[in-house]
């Protein structure tokens, strides 16, 4: 690409300059300042033959095939040089703005035939799929004249996926089925829904319907059916993934959060064989999956969000309910994660609610913004701040009030700050399945 002068031959030129102003009062120096400039001229053409050639100098890149959504990860550069003599320079890479990390320049100095090799942490707060082309490389010639600016290839690609960090490890599947024993009852139903477990005498309280009366007249002694909750549950997870899910907490999106969440909800129910499905919307439904088991459904889950735009547009909760409806064959356990800050979006959100809920079982999951309850607890010094204080007492009142109708019409609900939802989720996930209404 581009050639220029070095600071040291800039400095140098400042010779033949002086002479030249000389020359005007010496005319005798004049040989003199044709024998300064002309040497100069010629030692910057020299090194200038000398700058590495295009091809001479080759940049490898190595990235991570996929990281989780704020996780920290690896990026490693090398440089090597096919040119016959040393080469020197610094390196200036070429990051997604989205990247949090150094963006310095690197120094290298490599011998022909040797490599150079940086191994640099970076964490991309955004979803998505980040292709990574090139890179510059400025060099110097031997003599430190000229430098040249040479564009590379450096091609790499890593996709930032919530939750894709429990694909590569048992021990957070594992970890996300022990959190929903938290909220599992080992205690047997009596008279209940679910699968046949055994026989079991009976004792003062068991409901009269669950008495086993073939097995009486087999035995004489009166025995109640016990049950354990049904495998192979149907569990839809829905994402929200409008306007107000797009906001950030602590430099993550609420949408990232949600489905990082809803991820370790699927592992935790695929593991216990249940079949899991996703749908993630916002004006309209940007994918579904239906509800399969497998582990190959685990991947399909937590890859499906890298498909999901983010459009910022006002969410829908109609169009994506009718969708889900028509995609549940069966009574299943419906799970959203939302979030909304006006009455008409909470009256929208309870009359869909409350329709599918009348088929299946539904948990709302309400991710609140940090922002309300630190403006309310926040001391107020003037004017503005006691306006901002009441703006957010009243949203979250109308927000409490829209939860409790929903809870009250048969809804479980959740409401927890965007980082805190997986182990509430988890554990309601866990008292659902032995409630007997799946």
């Amino acid at each position: 690409m581009g050639y220029s002068p070095t600071r040291l031959a800039l400095m140098l030129a400042i010779a033949p300059v002086a002479l030249a102003v000389l020359v005007l009062a010496q005319p005798s120096l004049f040989l003199p300042w044709v024998a300064v400039t002309v040497g100069l001229l010629v030692l910057l053409g020299v090194d200038a033959l000398l700058l590495p050639r295009r091809g001479t100098l080759e940049l490898e890149r190595h990235l991570p095939t996929e990281v989780g959504v704020g996780v920290p990860f690896q990026m490693r550069l090398t440089v090597g040089s096919d040119s016959g003599f040393r080469v020197g320079g610094r390196l200036y890479d070429i990051l997604p703005p989205e990247f949090e990390g150094s963006r310095d320049a690197l120094k290298f100095s490599v011998n022909p035939g040797e490599e150079e090799t940086w191994t640099l942490e970076y964490k991309a707060l955004d979803r998505g799929k980040y292709d990574l082309d090139q890179a510059t490389l400025v060099t110097a010639g031997p003599l430190h004249l000229m430098r040249r600016v040479l564009r590379v290839e450096a091609k790499g690609s890593v996709s930032i996926i919530p939750g894709v960090e429990i694909l590569r490890s048992n021990e957070l599947i594992l970890k996300a089925a022990r959190d929903a024993d938290a909220g599992l009852t080992r205690a047997r139903g009596v008279g209940r829904g679910g699968e046949f477990e055994s026989l079991a005498p009976y004792v003062p309280g068991d409901p009269p319907q669950s008495v086993d009366w073939k097995a009486y007249a087999r035995t004489g002694t009166l025995a109640v059916r016990r049950y354990i909750p049904e495998r192979r549950r149907h569990v839809m997870l829905a994402c929200d993934a409008g306007r107000l899910m797009g906001t950030r907490v602590d430099g993550r999106r609420k949408v990232d959060l949600a489905l990082d969440s809803l991820t370790k909800l699927a592992a935790a129910a695929l593991q216990r064989g249940d079949l899991v499905g996703l749908v993630i919307f916002d004006g309209e439904v940007q994918t579904l999956i239906p509800p399969k088991a497998g582990s190959g459904q685990l991947a399909r889950i937590v890859r499906a969000s890298l498909a999901v735009e983010p459009r910022h547009s006002e969410t829908a909760y109609t169009t994506a309910f009718v969708r889900m409806n028509h995609a549940l064959g069966r009574r299943s356990l419906v799970v959203l994660a939302t979030d909304f800050d006006n009455e008409a979006q909470g009256w929208e959100l309870q009359r869909n609610i409350a329709q599918i809920s009348r088929k299946h079982v539904a948990i709302v999951a309400a991710m609140r913004d940090p922002v309300f309850h630190e403006t309310v607890v926040a001391q107020v010094d003037d004017l503005h701040g006691a306006y901002r204080q009441l703006a957010s007492l009243t949203l979250l009142e109308e927000r409490h009030n829209i939860l409790s109708r929903i809870h009250a019409a048969g809804v479980h609900t959740i409401d927890a700050e965007p980082d805190e939802l997986t182990g509430p989720l988890l554990n309601l996930y866990g008292r659902v399945v032995t409630s007997g209404k799946l």
